[in-house]
């Protein structure tokens, strides 16, 4: 019976020393959260115009007080040391955390300074880009025009050089027009003179023909033996009477030879 006794007072031992390590624990923690709030508050009141900082006096006060009552619950229940201890840890968790926020608060800072400066150089980058394309513009601009004035100037020394080489073509062209002109009537004149001579040399030459063909005709006829219907047959076929053989009385021409020679 009294091992019974025995461990039912270890188990509410033990059940008691569990309960005031929680109790502990759980004040310590809410008194280092207060204690942190308090110390930013402080923080915070240096750092506010003079208006503010009695609303954050009363903030402060009020922590002061809740601190204060819970220090007093610590020592009715003989737990002190446990709840300091607590809230030490308390406190060193909350300035592990500050700590990690100031880290990231400053690698905020960092990200958004860069930003700014990427920014800065970004703007001073196009700046200078546009300032370079204003003054490629420019050039540009000016070796157009330099380019257009040039080019102007040889589009009017090239019209010159035409119109007086175009005049000169025309002087040239007519004077040799005149000279192809009289060339061509010279030619014609010699050209008409030598047909005129060349004509009146054919039609002598063709009459002196005609009369030696004549006279020759004639004395062959005379010389030939042949009769006046054969002669006059000879005439209208115009037949050779020389190459003529005669058939008739005496080696005579007649008409029938005369025909028989042209059929030949």
């Amino acid at each position: 019976m009294s091992e019974v006794q025995s461990l039912q007072q270890r188990i509410q031992q033990q059940v008691m020393q569990s309960s005031q390590d929680f109790y502990a624990d759980s004040l310590g923690r809410l008194k280092g959260q207060i204690q942190n709030d308090r110390a930013q508050l402080e923080s915070l009141m240096e750092q506010s115009p003079p208006e503010a900082q009695a609303q954050l006096q009363e903030m402060i006060d009020s922590y002061t007080e809740i601190e204060s009552n819970l220090d007093q619950a610590a020592s009715d229940q003989g737990l002190d040391d446990a709840v300091n201890d607590a809230a030490q840890q308390a406190q060193e968790g909350a300035a592990a955390g500050d700590v990690a926020q100031q880290a990231q608060d400053v690698a905020g800072q960092a990200q958004q300074q860069a930003g700014q400066a990427a920014e800065q150089v970004q703007d001073t980058a196009g700046q200078a880009a546009g300032q370079a394309q204003d003054a490629a513009g420019q050039a540009v601009g000016q070796v157009t025009d330099q380019a257009g004035q040039a080019v102007q100037g040889v589009q009017d020394t090239a019209g010159q050089a035409a119109g007086q080489a175009q005049e000169a073509a025309g002087q040239v062209t007519d004077q040799a027009g005149q000279a192809a002109q009289g060339a061509q009537d010279t030619a014609q004149g010699a050209a008409q003179q030598a047909q005129d001579a060349a004509g009146g040399a054919a039609q002598q030459a063709q009459d002196t023909a005609g009369q030696a063909a004549d006279q020759a005709q004639d004395a062959a006829g005379q010389d030939l033996n042949i009769t006046d219907a054969a002669r006059q047959k000879a005439d209208e076929l115009g037949v050779d009477l020389s190459q003529v053989e005669g058939t008739g009385a005496e080696g005579r021409i007649t008409v029938r030879d005369v025909t028989s020679a042209a059929n030949q």
